[in-house]
């Protein structure tokens, strides 16, 4: 949309998050260019980013319903909601959560451990 803010996406997942998003365009812009920002950095210290396949195992054995993940864009749709930290790319904060460990920063994993000892999902 701007010189110096510039990211690829594929229409199939800007069509879904703009469709949640709904009147938060620009919002959605700057977040999606900040995550891709995050997401390139960490790719180039080689930590990469798991593919849907991998993501809908952990999702059908537990019944997730939640994705805590890196990016915006990689949110797949079948997760009923997909967030991090306190940032929700969509829909809600309950259920089952497949969480994307390497993709959180130290204080994230710290924070996802203490959630975790109280969780009973």
């Amino acid at each position: 949309m701007e010189p110096h803010r510039g990211w690829t996406i594929t229409s199939s997942s800007w069509n879904y998050l703009r469709k949640r998003w709904l009147d938060r365009g620009q919002e959605l812009i700057t977040v999606i260019q900040e995550k891709t920002k995050r997401t390139e950095e960490k790719e180039e210290a080689e930590n990469r980013s798991p593919t849907w396949s991998i993501l809908r195992a952990p999702q059908k054995i537990n019944k997730a319903k939640r994705l805590e993940d890196k990016a915006i864009m990689s949110a797949p749709p079948f997760f009923h909601s997909a967030g991090r930290g306190d940032l929700k790319f969509c829909g809600e904060d309950d259920g089952p959560t497949v969480v994307v460990w390497e993709s959180l920063s130290e204080s994230e994993q710290e924070q996802w451990s203490k959630m975790m000892g109280k969780s009973k999902d």
